[in-house]
């Protein structure tokens, strides 16, 4: 999952593994009812840190030593999202092989590529055929 923001000085793009989203969907309950009571809360997995400040109502999301910062709000839109971001992640892990074989038909088409008869249904082929001619 990719995870961003613009600040001042640029912007923050976090990109959060299968484990590291479980470990968000995990915390985001949990750091929802904290923050909403002023109280500090953490929870660390990795590189992974997401932790509240106790004040403002304001949260930090760490991978390494990147940062992103988070209200109240945006914690509480995501957690009432997450499980559906986990069952696309989910559904992609599991088209994983459907993917990767569709790109190598796709890398040696010239106009366009069909995906195998059994391949999964939850992937758009056209445009992943369009980004993979692009970034050629």
């Amino acid at each position: 999952m990719e995870y961003g923001s613009v600040k001042k000085n640029g912007s923050t793009i976090l990109i959060l593994d299968d484990r590291q989203v479980h470990k968000m969907a995990e915390c985001l309950p949990r750091i929802c009812d904290s923050m909403f009571g002023n109280e500090q809360y953490g929870c660390k997995e990795g590189d992974f840190i997401l932790n509240s400040t106790g004040s403002y109502r304001i949260a930090r999301l760490f991978l390494g030593k990147q940062y992103i910062g988070l209200r109240l709000g945006d914690l509480q839109y995501l957690s009432r999202l997450f499980h559906v971001l986990q069952n696309q992640l989910k559904v992609f892990s599991l088209s994983l092989s459907d993917v990767l074989t569709y790109v190598i038909v796709a890398l040696t088409s010239v106009n366009s590529a069909e995906p195998a008869p059994n391949a999964s249904k939850h992937i758009m082929y056209p445009q992943l055929f369009d980004e993979i001619k692009t970034a050629l």
